[in-house]
């Protein structure tokens, strides 16, 4: 409640709600008042609590194991998950405020589901790969989300059924596209759309979006079918999706840190389009015939993808405009034109895709410095310097030539941030 009132005094100020005096005096009483204790750690450590409780019985029946009756096992495998329902219905019933005992009771069931799936397949000898337990595991914990409200269940689930993706698109031999993963993450999706809305400036709903945003990257591979060049474009799409996502109204306010998607956009487009600034893609792409692609998953997927991003540009375009927009923002429209004039003319795109990416950079160094960010800016400059780096080994530029480019870059370096720290130690009074 504290944090959340000091997190509004910046907007009824500009709103003039209240005046700089008001504000002054609730900061004031705020700094002399004596915080709540913190129950982050007791959430924490009963979360961890309920996990050591649920391996430490495992453990101990494990060494006995092949001795017991079935029907002990049996009890062994179902004991824990109705102790665990009775004390979710306990909470539930009591309208229990307690996050920590609300989360390690949520943990301790799901874990109580994997260990009775586990037991009761054995003891009856149930055929089944690691993958088929996983999903059976994910679609019973499920409910316990929704149920119990619990962020801690939401993040393990959403790590569960990337294992699961990965055991089943990856990992088998007939590996290919994980239609149930999507089903379970379009499930999930509710729950996490509502931490967004109620509660953005929580850890646990900015360990949301790190999760999601790295599942649905790693997910995305699964698709590689017929004619896996045309992944490449696709997971183009998805970082120009996950940047323009991250300039939304429901990002507004977050800190740069928090907003996985525009981190892992902005990295992912600049390392993709990096390695395809050398010649190896667009020479594989000269000699296809592109037979493969109509009716493809990958296409199918590309073209998605493609939809989605105009969709958010169309919305931010007409919410804030589009010259508030970052420059990555325009990867998706460009990587467009580029793959295709490669289909037709790969050498030319490859230098296009050069100049791309140097345009890039100098507009990451600008907006940095108009926003008197060091971060930016400095990641603008990193991506100049990649950029040296990768024509250092396929040019004919000479030695001192390549030195010259490397110690002007370093010069700018030192540049830019004496001037920029200059510039705000100036603005001090």
């Amino acid at each position: 409640m504290r944090n959340s009132i000091l997190d509004d005094l910046d907007e009824l100020l500009s709103q003039q709600v209240i005046t700089e005096e008001d504000a002054s005096r609730i900061r004031n009483y705020y700094g002399r008042k004596p915080q709540p204790p913190n129950n982050r750690l007791v959430i924490i450590f009963g979360v961890l609590g309920s996990l050591l409780v649920g391996m430490g019985i495992i453990l101990i029946l494990a060494h006995n194991w092949d001795n017991l009756p079935k029907f002990i096992k049996l009890a062994v495998a179902l004991l824990p998950l109705l102790a665990g329902q009775a004390l979710c219905g306990y909470l539930l019933e009591k309208k229990s405020a307690s996050i920590a005992w609300r989360e390690g009771a949520s943990v301790f069931v799901m874990f109580a589901i994997a260990t009775a799936i586990s037991i009761v397949s054995q003891v009856y000898h149930i055929e089944g790969n690691f993958g088929n337990f996983l999903f059976v595991w994910m679609l019973l914990t499920l409910p316990v989300i929704y149920v119990m409200q619990s962020s801690a269940v939401s993040l393990l689930f959403w790590m569960g059924i990337t294992w699961y993706a990965c055991e089943d698109g990856y990992f088998q031999f007939h590996s290919g596209i994980v239609y149930k993963y999507w089903l379970l993450a379009l499930a999930a999706v509710p729950f996490y759309w509502q931490r967004c809305k109620t509660a953005i400036h929580s850890n646990n709903t900015n360990l949301h979006h790190w999760i999601v945003a790295i599942s649905l990257t790693i997910v995305l591979g699964t698709f590689t079918e017929d004619a896996w060049e045309l992944i490449m474009p696709a997971y183009i799409f998805l970082f120009g999706v996950f940047i323009l996502f991250a300039q939304t109204s429901v990002f507004q306010e977050t800190r740069l840190f928090a907003n996985a998607y525009l981190i892992l956009g902005s990295f992912g487009s600049v390392v993709l389009l990096l390695s395809l600034s050398f010649d190896w893609y667009w020479d594989y792409i000269a000699h296809q015939t592109f037979d493969d692609w109509p009716g493809s998953s990958e296409l199918l997927v590309c073209l998605l993808l493609l939809g989605v991003s105009v969709l958010f540009f169309v919305v931010l375009n007409k919410r804030t405009g589009a010259k508030t927009l970052i420059s990555k923002s325009y990867v998706v429209p460009v990587f467009l034109m580029l793959f295709l004039l490669g289909v037709n003319n790969p050498a030319s795109t490859q230098v296009l895709v050069n100049i791309f990416i140097l345009v890039l950079a100098i507009y990451t160094i600008r907006e940095g410095s108009q926003a008197d960010h060091l971060g930016r800016m400095n990641y603008g400059l990193v991506i100049l310097t990649l950029l040296i780096i990768c024509r250092f080994f396929d040019t004919d530029l000479t030695f001192v030539v390549r030195g010259l480019l490397f110690v002007a870059v370093g010069l700018g370096f030192f540049a830019l941030n004496y001037r920029m720290i200059k510039k705000r130690r100036d603005q001090q009074p």
